[in-house]
């Protein structure tokens, strides 16, 4: 090994240690949610994906992308916001910082997402429509929920 990947592993580890000292900041399970897939509106095939985390800090990062393949339309979000209802539902939003839409950029967008477990004798997970303008996730607005296609949720709360 390298002296600067036996820094880096050791300045990793230290970090790692140094986190699980801090009251409520838990490194090895954080408050998150993921997903990817499909799904049909009218008809229409739209694909997505998202990841969304509390850091130590409280801050949450994250990045959304959502695709209508009718319109031929794209949305790419920046996530600064995630609340987790129960144990598997996540309200999600962030800023519009990229879209085929030039009007969206700029703006807040909102979605839910429903991790209903895994297996066959599971229901789908969900996901609601991406809204904009949306508003803060911590509103938790009743949103409609869309079964997912060829895809996972998973809310880690």
């Amino acid at each position: 090994m390298t002296t600067l990947t036996v820094f880096r592993t050791g300045l990793f580890a230290l970090t790692l240690v140094a986190l699980g000292f801090l009251p409520g900041v838990s490194v090895a399970n954080p408050l998150s949610a993921t997903g990817n897939g499909d799904f049909i509106v009218n008809g229409d095939l739209r694909t997505f994906s998202f990841s969304a985390i509390i850091q130590p800090n409280g801050n949450v990062a994250g990045r959304a992308e959502v695709h209508n393949r009718a319109l031929g339309t794209v949305v790419h979000m920046d996530i600064d916001c995630l609340t987790v209802v129960s144990p598997n539902t996540a309200f999600v939003s962030g800023t519009i910082t990229k879209s085929s839409v030039p009007g969206l950029v700029g703006l807040t967008g909102i979605f839910e997402a429903q991790d209903n477990g895994k297996g066959a004798a599971s229901p789908p997970d969900r996901l609601s429509l991406l809204i904009v303008p949306g508003t803060s996730c911590s509103t938790k607005p009743s949103l409609d929920l869309i079964d997912i296609q060829h895809g996972d949720v998973q809310v880690r709360p």
